[in-house]
């Protein structure tokens, strides 16, 4: 009995063998999962930015979305715009500098502009900048310089509130180069001014850096088709830890984008007005965290006047028009991102001397608007 038992033993041992054999090659092993590469962020640039996934370049979206609720004095009623915007910048380093490139979308909705009781329309996206930077390359679509540089840091627009007053706000495209050392800046730009009877651009560029805190600065700008030139000199500087300063002061040479431009009430729309001599003064306190206000004045002199019967030549500083401009503003920040906005301005423009040809018609006198804006960033 035991020989038997000992006979079967090695046939059961052999049969479970074979057995478990015959299972582990029908067994499904599962494959190892692809590795995942998640967005990394990207700090050589500041906040914002993260690698674009398989690349050495880092992206970056912001924007905002924003209600501004307007008035203007002579107008019994009030308008209202909503506006959309996206940023998009991406940045590398290269052996020549960074590498940068940045677009600006925008779109709004605005009440319908027919006379008409209807609803508002919607606006059209449009790209509003487009622009590349190689080191101090700079080329595409953005303000020129008259207005800012990319290296300019404090020096550029105007005062404290979202138009900046009168101060030649324009926008161009343009190939141009900024050169920094040592705190120093300088900025250049050639810029299509539109005229297509001449090969010539209109040039633009501007100076300065930073003295005991300061950033002073001067800027100039010749305007091709009027055969004029613009030139300012401004200042921002800190006062305490909680004040702010802007000084500009303006000379054109005769009518040209490149000064302090502004179109007094009753002269033809679509016309740029250029005083000989404007100056900007603001300021603005940070009255606790998130809440600050501003501000500012603005007095303009000798517009000159543009030939509508002949009676003058373009650029003739005979119109007698002068320009006084007060502003105040109030910026509340509630949460981070979020951005409470009220502004009124009150503008008179007066004549020294009789209405005498272009100037013919000029009806002068006061305008009061201000805005309420709700922004939210991102």
């Amino acid at each position: 009995m035991n020989n038997r038992i000992d006979r079967l033993l090695p046939c059961c041992a052999a049969a479970l063998l074979f057995t478990g054999s015959a299972h582990g090659a029908d067994m499904i092993v599962a494959a190892e999962p692809d590795a995942v590469e998640y967005v990394r962020v990207c700090d050589a640039f500041g906040a914002g930015y993260f690698y674009i996934p398989g690349t050495e370049t880092c992206l970056k979206l912001s924007g905002f979305v924003r209600l501004d609720a307007g008035f203007v004095s002579d107008a019994d009623s009030y308008t209202s715009t909503v506006r959309g915007r996206l940023n998009v910048q991406a940045r590398e380093d290269t052996e020549l500098g960074v590498l940068h490139a940045y677009v600006r979308l925008q779109g709004d909705a605005k009440p319908n502009d027919k006379g008409t009781n209807t609803f508002g329309y919607d606006g059209n996206a449009v790209i509003d900048q487009a622009y590349g930077e190689l080191g101090g390359l700079v080329f595409g679509y953005t303000e020129t310089t008259w207005v800012s540089s990319k290296n300019g840091g404090a020096s550029g627009f105007g005062s404290h509130s979202d138009n900046g007053l009168s101060y030649g706000y324009s926008q161009a495209s343009q190939i141009g180069y900024n050169l920094t050392l040592d705190g120093v800046f300088a900025a250049v730009s050639a810029n299509d001014d539109g005229d297509r009877t001449s090969y010539v651009p209109d040039f633009t560029g501007r100076i300065g850096g930073v003295i005991a805190g300061a950033t002073v600065y001067g800027a100039a700008g010749y305007d091709q088709s009027a055969e004029t030139f613009g030139v300012k000199l401004g200042l921002n500087a800190d006062i305490g830890p909680d004040g702010n300063v802007i000084v500009q002061g303006f000379y054109a040479s005769g009518p040209s984008r490149y000064g302090a431009n502004a179109s007094p009430t009753g002269i033809a729309r679509g016309t740029t007005h250029t005083p000989q001599w404007s100056v900007i003064g603001s300021y603005q306190h940070r009255f606790a965290e998130g809440f600050k206000g501003s501000v500012g004045g603005q007095y303009s002199s000798g517009y000159y006047a543009t030939p509508v019967a002949g009676n003058m030549k373009l650029g003739d500083a005979g119109s007698g028009i002068s320009s006084w401009a007060v502003e105040g503003v109030l910026v509340w920040n509630p949460v981070a991102n979020v951005e409470v906005r009220g502004e009124v301005r009150h503008t008179r423009f007066g004549k020294s001397n009789a209405a005498v040809g272009p100037t013919a018609g000029y009806a002068g006198g006061d305008a009061t608007t201000g805005l309420l804006r709700l922004q939210r960033n991102f």
